[in-house]
């Protein structure tokens, strides 16, 4: 007998506590006006009465694209999608009009629900209209039951190592990808206070968690704003924090944590790149009575997820797997290796339908069997199950003595007090290089890239130390704050 899954829709979730406490905040959202949860209920019920006046129906794919501080807008139509049966395209207003094109053209997409920043023009969808102008007040209430298998969404990956990869989310998928449970069994009476920004997986994951998690208040910091975080932790006293590890960088590269009562904090919640044990170290060093949780899945992969409380005696450490989770070490032929050794890493969840790429084809080879979805890094499990991550395998370099992790070696360069921000690649010929943004207050001169020469080479074995170090004033990086390193491999091809 086939066990039947209830599923819990995020329209649902927000029906339900709309119902049970309407003038509750859901989100506070700084310089904007706070979201209760029974005006997002009916507002997103007029979104869904306009897209269906519009002619969306069931499957249809809906763009939605805000900006800046905008998720109150951003929420309404992201929900009301739902409602009318859409599956939501999430866009950044950051993307160049050519990359829009490319996914609205990939997705399907039939029209476009804006906010206050309008889409690029000429894009291939039939319409393109404002919150405003789609929303109708008046009317019934918008009746449309769901399937678990319909389409919800479509979310697409950071794009740093090649071209973004969309991936559909059905609603079932949507339902059981949840966060770490710390985060989502949230019972404190103080809020949380996350910093992200719109229009990307993160901002898609930041609504869901506020419908599914235990009924709390949210504090929308600016994204990218370290300062203003650290105040709004301290103005609201906030048990919890979510943020990417690019801004771990920012608050203690620019000394917020010294300038802000943080104390309060009891859970950091990191994900979408690798924190590096230095900056977890600091972070902890601030907020005593906190600990650092990570969270680590692919696009494709979840809700596959490892969950992981940062320990300094692991520090390369991911967690174990979730519940429902499991993980699987291979090497280029998808055979599986022993423990300890390092491969591909690949993850699969147990009882939730696999994502689906937009751009699927024929399996590439070295894919084992039994529905696993390549995360692209390497790693390996350890005695205890714990998952250990070594690099993005695009970027590991293969040097003459063995393979280097970048990520090990940024490590080693973040514990010296002068550089404020690292990046380590490899060059065409199979050097270790490395990019440095150099502390507040450290020189910018050849006595600071020999002293950050020589302490790599103290701390690192000798293939690992990096053979050059460029110091630079910033590190590009993507939406999700990641480190876009094909383009420092250029900065060091063109010198």
């Amino acid at each position: 007998m086939t066990k039947r899954t209830t599923i819990s829709y995020l329209t649902d979730q927000l029906h339900a506590h709309a119902a049970l406490h309407p003038d509750r905040v859901a989100l506070v959202i700084d310089g904007r006006p706070d979201l209760l949860y029974g005006a997002w209920d009916r507002r997103s019920e007029a979104v869904a009465r306009g897209l269906q006046a519009a002619g969306v129906r069931r499957g249809d794919r809906v763009g939605i694209h805000f900006g800046g501080m905008d998720w109150a807008d951003y929420a309404v139509a992201y929900l009301g999608a739902l409602k009318a049966g859409a599956a939501v395209v999430h866009l950044s207003v950051r993307l160049p009009a050519a990359e829009t094109e490319r996914r609205v053209r990939q997705s399907r997409m039939v029209g476009i629900v804006h906010g206050r920043t309008l889409p690029p023009d000429d894009l291939s969808v039939r319409w393109t209209r404002s919150l405003d102008e789609l929303s109708m007040a008046d009317g019934p209430p918008v009746a449309l039951a769901h399937s678990p298998h319909d389409d919800a969404e479509v979310v697409y990956s950071s794009g740093t190592t090649g071209m973004a990869r969309g991936v559909v989310v059905s609603h079932e998928n949507l339902a059981t990808a949840g966060g770490p449970p710390s985060v989502m069994a949230h019972d404190e009476p103080t809020p949380m206070v996350a910093s992200v920004k719109l229009g990307i997986t993160a901002s898609a994951t930041t609504v869901s968690m506020v419908l599914n998690a235990t009924p709390t208040t949210l504090v929308l910091a600016p994204p990218g704003d370290a300062d203003r975080l650290g105040a709004l932790i301290e103005e609201h006293a906030a048990s919890t924090i979510m943020m990417t590890p690019h801004l771990a960088v920012q608050l203690v590269r620019d000394g917020v944590l010294e300038r802000y009562d943080v104390s309060s904090v009891r859970t950091v919640a990191t994900a979408s790149a690798f924190l590096h044990p230095p900056l977890a170290q600091a972070l902890l060093k601030a907020m005593p009575n906190a600990s650092v949780i990570g969270a680590y899945s692919a696009s494709q992969a979840k809700p596959a997820v490892t969950i992981g409380t940062f320990d300094p005696s692991r520090p390369m450490s991911v967690g174990r797997p979730a519940p429902g989770t499991h993980v699987l070490i291979t090497d280029e032929q998808g055979e599986a290796l022993p423990q300890g050794q390092v491969g591909r890493i690949w993850l699969r969840a147990e009882g939730a339908p696999a994502r689906v790429r937009l751009d699927s084809g024929p399996e590439e080879q070295g894919t084992p069997p039994g529905g696993w979805c390549d995360t692209g890094d390497l790693g390996h499990l350890d005695e205890e199950g714990e998952l250990h991550l070594f690099d993005r395998e695009s970027d590991a370099v293969r040097t003459p003595r063995g393979i280097v992790s970048t990520l090990r070696v940024e490590s080693a360069l973040l514990a010296h007090d002068s550089v404020g921000d690292v990046a380590v690649v490899g060059t065409a010929e199979g050097a270790v290089v490395a990019a440095v943004v150099p502390a507040e207050g450290a020189p910018h001169d050849a006595g600071m890239t020999s002293a950050l020469l020589a302490h790599a080479r103290g701390a690192l074995a000798f293939h690992e130390a990096p053979s050059q170090v460029l110091l630079v004033d910033e590190l590009p990086r993507n939406d999700l704050g990641k480190v876009i390193k094909r383009s420092i491999r250029g900065w060091f091809s063109a010198s």
